[in-house]
């Protein structure tokens, strides 16, 4: 092989996550169909040999063949070397061999996962289709030494399905694309608020009732679905499945059900588990939510929760059990006749006591099971924890990362402002904001022991990291989940696998854009690719894209592009920048967002509007902050909303608009919509029309045939939650 070819084979080295040690060689070995297949200790490296053929086979015909002799050539080999760290493992490519070693079944597969990164990327297809880069049962192997392990024992990703129900099926895909990336621990987040979603035989109401939201249930509409039955739980015999399904890939899977907060859908199931309030309705929890905290002043409390732990420790192996103890409403205990009685008895002044008193008897329920207790950070709150039997997740800030080192705690590392990944990439997708806006570069960019003042005692006590992924708006549209996590993942996991001394933000942003993404595609995740960006400038847009090579394309009639739609090619000279949309794609298949072009004027009239309605308003955002043309204020009202409620927006002058759009919902989040509703318009505020517009996904637009006056939204019946949030109109100029 020539010195170019060479050259050419090595700067396709494109591996995610980064490695400790690479050195290049030159040349390739041929892996072909029959290539011999050597297992010194098959006991170690089976799943590791069974994701290796499982793969190879489907996407490139190839089906190795296993010998019992060590063969001298044209062999794939998995050999023991004692001397290698925990997941550790070397990874040797020469024209004659590929040898993997290990110690333990996890470095087997963690080198095999590099192997595939070192095979064309359509390796990664399901089904086999010959082209010009997988020629018929043959491929080329870069010559190569690899010496790799982690840095991290805990890399990890939750995924929250109480809030959005995902199928078995999705469910191990998700862990399928965690562990190609060499993540090794699933926070799965079983029950919360909003649904509850593992059986429990003892307590068949949890999924018969806490499973499902909508009309008729004990849990109202949220978070999309309205007016349906929507829910769904896991089986104990889908648990088994997909613990075993994990286990086969290296990892973990570590239960959460969030306690003692978070739990109306355990509440709803049985009512028995709410406090003796003496008021109707408390104060209302983060997600606004009232009465959703387990008394923790009554015994039947802990009995019930001791059965469901008994169920849930023979379907999940894992030393770690999370019980939540996040944003608590302890208020509610003080409104209780039992838990008022029990503080008095026990000297408690403050309600975080009683907290605290949960938590110590979850850990001593678990810890009969042989569990350490896992919980977010509040768990430190009121008072001192058993530090062998207790690990910290920090969320909050990363000042909690010191906080709970300092004080003795292990600590896995999920900060939202880095690593929840929910979050908006940009302001104009869609994923919540109130931890922070933020795109892949600043996950790579966090590291979890550079916390100010920490140690290297205690930085010793960092387990690790994960991501976050909440579900409270991956509702719409199709797929949205995958557009969330990667390629943020891919940073998460290079910072949770890779030496810090390895890490390169440009170089990383190179390997993925020219290689993994080409990887994920074929994996077939739906990632996000960043939007172009649009300028009208002297009568002319421009648009540009963060990655040059990708295509933009576009539309100049109003509507979203698509994969037969022109191509950007240069300027775009026009007198109606407003109808055009642009949106870049991968492969014509991947599209992103689309976005139209920033104008140099403002797009939307402000006139002078009164906001009237009949609606119970939170007193801290009154009316007036409909009409005040500033789009990131709102006002917050009390549900459920029922037919005959309305709000009503008059300008002081009739005024004229290509088109009003009506949207609710947290600003910019869209979280809290009305579901149910039609918009009605006025040319005088006298006499009304309905307006022609379906009410859908929380809004709508409509074109007005002349003048308003007045818009007015008419809620009907079916708003179910009980809060909304409300955001001024949006008119366009004429």
């Amino acid at each position: 092989m020539n010195t170019l070819i060479a050259l050419l084979m090595t700067s396709l080295i494109h591996l995610i996550p980064a490695p400790v040690e690479m050195i290049p060689g030159k040349g390739s070995f041929i892996l072909q169909n029959g290539t011999a297949l050597y297992i010194q200790d098959p006991s170690k490296a089976k799943d590791a040999v069974s994701f290796l053929t499982s793969t190879l086979e489907p996407s490139t015909g190839i089906v190795p063949a296993v010998v019992k002799q060590y063969p001298a050539a044209g062999a794939v080999l998995f050999v023991c070397n004692d001397s290698l760290p925990a997941e550790g493992y070397t990874l040797t490519v020469t024209k004659d061999l590929i040898e993997i070693a290990a110690n333990d079944p996890a470095g087997y597969f963690y080198g095999v996962q590099t192997l595939l990164q070192l095979l064309p990327p359509e390796v990664y297809r399901p089904v086999y289709q010959p082209d010009q880069y997988t020629p018929a049962l043959e491929l080329q192997v870069p010559c190569v030494r690899i010496r790799d392990y982690p840095r991290f024992s805990h890399r990890g990703m939750m995924l929250d399905v109480s809030r959005q129900f995902f199928t078995v099926d999705y469910v191990m895909r998700f862990i399928d694309w965690m562990a190609k990336h060499k993540l090794n621990r699933f926070h799965w987040h079983l029950a919360d608020d909003n649904g509850w979603r593992i059986e429990i035989k003892k307590y068949p109401y949890l999924t018969k009732k806490g499973a499902w939201r909508g009309p008729g249930e004990v849990l109202p509409t949220m978070y999309g679905h309205a007016g349906e039955r929507y829910g769904g739980y896991y089986t104990q015999e889908d648990i088994r499945r997909i613990v075993a399904y994990a286990s086969a890939r290296q990892v973990e899977i570590i239960p959460e059900i969030d306690l003692p907060g978070h739990s109306a859908a355990a509440i709803g199931s049985y009512p028995d588990i709410l406090c003796d309030l003496t008021t109707e309705k408390g104060e209302l929890s983060a997600q606004g939510m009232s009465n959703n905290v387990w008394c923790a002043s009554y015994e039947k409390n802990y009995k019930m929760l001791e059965d469901i732990i008994r169920e849930m420790v023979q379907l999940f192996p894992s030393q770690y059990f999370h019980i939540g103890g996040d944003e608590v409403v302890t208020s509610q205990w003080t409104n209780c006749t039992r838990c008022t009685a029990f503080m008095h008895e026990h000297n408690m002044k403050d309600p975080m006591e009683m907290q605290f008193y949960f938590v110590q008897r979850m850990q001593q329920i678990l810890n009969k099971f042989g569990k350490t207790l896992v919980g977010w950070d509040e768990i430190m709150e009121g008072g001192e924890l058993d530090r062998e039997k207790t690990v910290i997740l920090a969320w909050r800030r990363a000042a909690n990362i010191k906080e709970a080192t300092s004080a003795g705690y292990k600590v896995i590392v999920q900060p939202a402002q880095y690593y929840y990944l929910d979050m908006k990439h940009t302001l104009a997708e869609r994923g919540m904001t109130w931890a922070a806006i933020f795109d892949i570069d600043k996950v790579y960019s966090f590291d979890p022991v550079e916390t100010p003042g920490l140690t290297a005692d205690e930085a010793s006590k960092v387990l690790g990291i994960q991501g976050g992924l909440w579900a409270e708006l991956l509702n719409m549209p199709p797929r949205i989940a995958e557009y969330q996590t990667y390629p943020r993942l891919c940073a998460l996991a290079e910072t949770a696998w890779s030496p810090k001394e390895n890490k390169n933000w440009e170089d990383f942003k190179t390997r993925l854009s020219e290689t993994h993404f080409d990887r994920l595609y074929h994996m077939g995740i739906r990632f996000r690719i960043p939007p172009p960006l649009a300028d009208y400038v002297n009568g002319y847009i421009c648009a540009q894209n963060e990655y040059p090579w990708m295509v933009i394309r576009y539309t100049c009639d109003g509507t979203d592009p698509d994969s037969r739609s022109p191509l950007y090619t240069g300027p775009i000279s026009t007198k109606t920048p407003e109808s055009y949309r642009f949106a870049s794609f991968f492969r014509d298949d991947i599209r992103s967002i689309v976005r139209e072009a920033n104008l140099p004027y403002e797009r939307y009239q402000k006139p002078i509007t009164h906001v009237t309605g009949n609606i119970n308003i939170h007193p801290r955002t009154p009316l007036s902050l409909l009409g005040d043309n500033n789009r990131s204020t709102y006002v917050r009202c009390f549900g459920p909303l029922k037919e005959g409620q309305s709000l009503l927006y008059t300008f002081e002058e009739p005024l004229k608009t290509k088109g009003i759009t009506i949207q609710t919902g947290l600003p910019y989040a869209e979280i809290n919509i009305v579901d149910f509703a039609y918009v009605e318009y006025s040319p005088d505020g006298t006499s009304f029309k309905k307006a022609d517009c379906p009410w859908k996904d929380g809004g709508c637009r409509f074109v007005p045939e002349g003048p308003v006056k007045a818009v007015r939204i008419v809620f009907e019946n079916g708003n179910q939650i009980p809060t909304y949030f409300l955001q001024d109109l949006l008119i366009e100029n004429q």
